[in-house]
């Protein structure tokens, strides 16, 4: 049990925790939420013991331990990756190196057999030690961790020195997961990862064999993995059964209750003011008075909790934009002989809000330096429009800016001609004000330095965001912020995010990257992950309401162990990999010739559907394109003041939505069969 009592802390004039009581048990799995600067990376490092608080104490049961990850973590220089991911399970190493040692001992042939015994009771003690902490598969168990995090098999020689901000963290996560302590208190472990090893990390967390807390942003995340969520405000916590979109509902729901309260209260304590008032000065009231008086002391008024400031974001409206607005011919980008596109072909049109996905490698950061003009192709054409102004916000946007500017010069950087009541205005919908714009950049939270990265960006009159995991060390009501600020923005959009939430809320279309090529698919990403998970053979059909699949993306999900627990404390079977579900849906077991006859007769019509399908797909996909050009050319001013030009693309429009809407006919009727 981790147990906080009445614990105190106080950062210069702000008192962050004021007699904060929480309980977390090793079953559980805890959000710790809350607005930026209340409290919640402070409440992990004191449950740590990285910061001592002024009062009250943390109790921990004997024999358990604390594991911490920061947002940011240094790494042993010199170490190799594979040497610094086993220093974590060398403990458990020393077992069996000092049961060996007890066990060279016996041959020296001057032991009594009474001392004998004792070293042949101790190394037995060590071995089997060593056997229930995993010592056997530890090699293996290490590999997967790596693996799982992201890690190739050329990467575990590198020093850990050569790698970026975000892949240390990785590898201080590898290391916690390793060492496997009682309690894991993760700050944020979510931020960089792409979506594959976000699903990894989710399903480890699932089946991770203690408990749990966690900070962070990511909605669907929490929503998946936690069954308590803590929120921090105002020097106190409360707790709440379920994810935080049930955490948010219910606090929806108490705000209301506690204002309906507070009316009341209000009108209770005005009713008895009033005869106060009447009365106050009349001798035969006086101890009506007096009584009224002391029940007025016993009401005193209901506060109802106010939202905090929250982000207003809004983009200036983009210049008007030909379309395509860019176009990819033929590109090819290679590193050091390791080809990563061999001929891409793409086009992005206005409107487009395009989505990269892929795995770790696969080029999608690649592809945005070449779209911001950072790199160019070795060969083919990545040309936009001289209409096309591009803004671009890379991920590490917010780590580049300089630590001794202030918020006003950093955001000022967006566009030097600006007047300074137009910065302030921008960083005011960035929850800048007053004195705040001129901090330095070098004492603000990550999630303030995003915003300052986020400020500059809104500076820009572009009519084309390249966003490259944008949401990185953003609370959740900025994102919603951000999802709106881009839902009225009339540009184009390409971004790389693994916020499940966020790229639902603002892709419109897919692009999967990968083998030298970009694939490009209709719909938001739930929309891909049901695609991807029918062409795997993991399921079916789509089922309405039920959330899009994504074990697919791994080749096969963590394991419980004896005494392992998930969100309701069971024992976790090992979840069956994409290439198993697809034989197993595949497989027939014949009982009779009739049976064997009728079987396969069915399996090859299964198969004609499947392949009309899949061309039915083919014709939908290529029909929504070119509506989708003509869309966009009916929405430009030129056509739209034209009639004739209209008239023109709408007669062009009518035969291909007939076309559309006969094949996605044929489509569901093949489907429901």
């Amino acid at each position: 049990m981790l147990q906080f009592e009445n614990v105190h802390m106080q950062l210069g004039t702000k008192v962050v925790l004021d007699g904060v009581d929480l309980r977390v048990s090793d079953r559980d799995r805890v959000a710790i939420v809350g607005r930026n600067g209340a409290g919640k990376s402070t409440l992990m490092k004191i449950a740590a013991g990285l910061l001592p608080p002024d009062g009250g104490r943390i109790l921990l049961s004997r024999g358990e331990d604390v594991g911490y990850l920061a947002q940011e973590h240094a790494v042993t220089e010199g170490q190799t990756l594979w040497q610094e991911a086993q220093a974590a399970v060398q403990p458990i190493l020393d077992l069996e190196l000092k049961a060996n040692d007890l066990l060279q001992g016996l041959d020296s042939g001057a032991l009594s057999e009474k001392e004998q015994m004792a070293l042949l009771e101790e190394a037995d003690r060590l071995q089997e030690a060593f056997r229930v902490r995993g010592g056997y598969r530890l090699e293996a168990d290490v590999g997967r961790v790596l693996s799982g995090l992201g890690f190739e098999a050329e990467d575990w020689e590198r020093d850990t020195a050569t790698f970026s901000g975000g892949w240390q963290v990785r590898i201080a996560l590898a290391r916690l997961l390793l060492m496997r302590p009682r309690f894991l208190l993760l700050d944020e472990p979510t931020n960089h990862l792409d979506i594959e090893t976000r699903t990894w990390l989710l399903h480890e967390l699932r089946a991770y064999p203690g408990g749990v807390v966690i900070v962070g942003h990511d909605r669907d995340f929490l929503d998946r993995l936690v069954n308590r969520t803590v929120e921090v405000r105002m020097g106190n916590v409360e707790s709440s059964a379920g994810g935080y979109t049930a955490w948010a509902r219910a606090r929806v729901e108490r705000i209301a209750q506690l204002s309906e309260l507070s009316r009341q209260r209000t009108e209770e304590r005005e009713r008895i003011q009033a005869f106060i008032n009447r009365f106050r000065y009349k001798a035969s009231k006086a101890a009506a008075v007096q009584s009224r008086v002391k029940m007025l002391q016993k009401l005193p008024p209901i506060e109802v909790p106010t939202d905090d400031k929250r982000a207003q974001l809004r983009f200036p409206d983009p210049p008007p934009a030909d379309s395509p607005m860019l176009e990819i011919r033929s590109v090819k980008k290679a590193y050091d002989g390791t080809t990563v596109f061999a001929g891409a072909d793409a086009s992005v049109l206005a409107g487009d809000r395009i989505l990269l996905v892929g795995p770790n490698g696969a080029g999608k950061s690649t592809l945005l330096r070449m779209l911001s003009g950072d790199e160019r192709p070795d060969d083919g054409v990545m040309q936009p429009r001289p209409s096309t102004r591009v803004a671009w916000f890379a991920q590490d946007q917010a780590r580049a800016l300089n630590p001794d500017h202030t918020v006003m010069q950093a955001a000022a950087e967006g566009d030097p001609l600006l007047l300074e009541q137009r910065l302030r205005t921008a960083l005011g919908a960035m929850l800048f004000s007053g004195d705040d714009v001129h901090k330095l950049i070098g004492v603000l939270s990550g999630g303030e330095r995003s915003r300052v990265a986020l400020a500059k960006i809104l500076l820009r009159r572009a009519n084309l965001l390249l966003l490259d995991e944008p949401t990185n060390h953003l609370d959740v009501e900025t994102k919603e912020a951000l999802v709106n600020a881009l839902g009225a923005w009339p540009g184009a959009l390409i971004l790389v995010s693994h916020d499940r939430v966020f790229a639902n809320a603002v892709a419109n279309q897919v692009w999967e990257v990968g083998d030298g090529t970009i694939r490009r698919h209709v719909g938001d990403f739930d929309d891909f992950l049901w695609r991807k998970a029918e062409e795997m053979g993991v399921v079916s059909r789509r089922a309405p309401g039920q959330t899009a699949p994504d074990a697919w993306l791994l080749k096969g999900l963590p394991t419980a162990s004896d005494g392992d627990v998930g969100l309701t404390g069971s024992s976790k079977p090992k979840v069956q990999a994409a290439e198993g579900a697809r034989e197993a849906v595949d497989t027939v077991e014949p009982e009779s010739k009739e049976s064997w006859e009728e079987a396969k007769r069915r399996k090859r019509e299964s198969a004609k559907r499947e392949k009309r399908l899949e061309q039915l797909l083919g014709i939908i996909d290529e029909l929504e394109t070119k509506l989708g050009v003509i869309d966009a050319q009916l929405a430009t001013p030129e056509v739209g003041g034209d009639w004739e030009r209209m008239q023109e693309f709408l007669n062009q429009r009518d035969p291909l939505e007939r076309r559309r809407d006969r094949a996605m006919a044929e489509w569901e009727q093949l489907e429901s069969q």
